[in-house]
């Protein structure tokens, strides 16, 4: 009971401002077990989770690539926007994250094979935390239908090693964005 009485009277964060990028390490878990280095991330089932305002978001994996994808009712989003996207390239970023005028059919994937949570606000999902510069997290900050966050050791293909990014977007009226 104590735990649940807490569980009530902790404050979950507010979405973040335009051009910030949200902190999701207080909302609360509902991830399942997580994979322990990068050469894990293979194994990573895809995932379908649906947000309460109708959002249908879905974490996929190629051979080496992982991708973040939601349609429904976008708001705050430029005209024309059916879907916003972010990708990887194994736990390396793939560039911003973009918002896009086609959205896939069947992006939830058949329901016998992908499995679909509900993200409710407040909650997150982590999909990788291996440290602080390498993580793949979404949730529902109060105020805001989802958020993606990926943080990276490096973009893709960067030479010499590269400097740590950030990447991602915030689905919240009035205003969504990508970075």
């Amino acid at each position: 009971m104590a735990c649940a009485t807490m569980a009530v009277l902790t404050q979950v964060p507010n979405a973040a401002a335009a051009n910030e990028v949200p902190d999701l390490g207080p909302l609360f878990d509902d991830s399942g077990p997580l994979p322990g280095t990068v050469a894990d991330l293979t194994g990573i089932p895809d995932l379908a989770f649906t947000t309460p305002s109708g959002l249908a978001c879905r974490k996929s994996r190629g051979k080496v690539t992982h991708s973040v994808a939601c349609a429904g009712n976008l708001v705050g989003v430029p005209a024309g926007t059916r879907l916003v996207s972010l990708g990887t390239v194994s736990a390396d970023g793939s560039g911003p994250a973009q918002f896009l005028p086609t959205a896939p059919t069947g992006l939830l994937g058949d329901p016998a094979k992908v499995p679909s949570i509900m993200l409710f606000p407040g909650h997150k999902i982590v999909f990788w935390d291996f440290s602080p510069t390498e993580s793949l997290v979404c949730g529902a900050p109060l105020g805001t239908d989802v958020a993606c966050v990926l943080k990276a050791a490096r973009e893709s293909g960067a030479e010499g090693g590269g400097s740590p990014v950030t990447h991602g977007f915030v689905i919240s009226a009035p205003h969504s964005e990508v970075f």
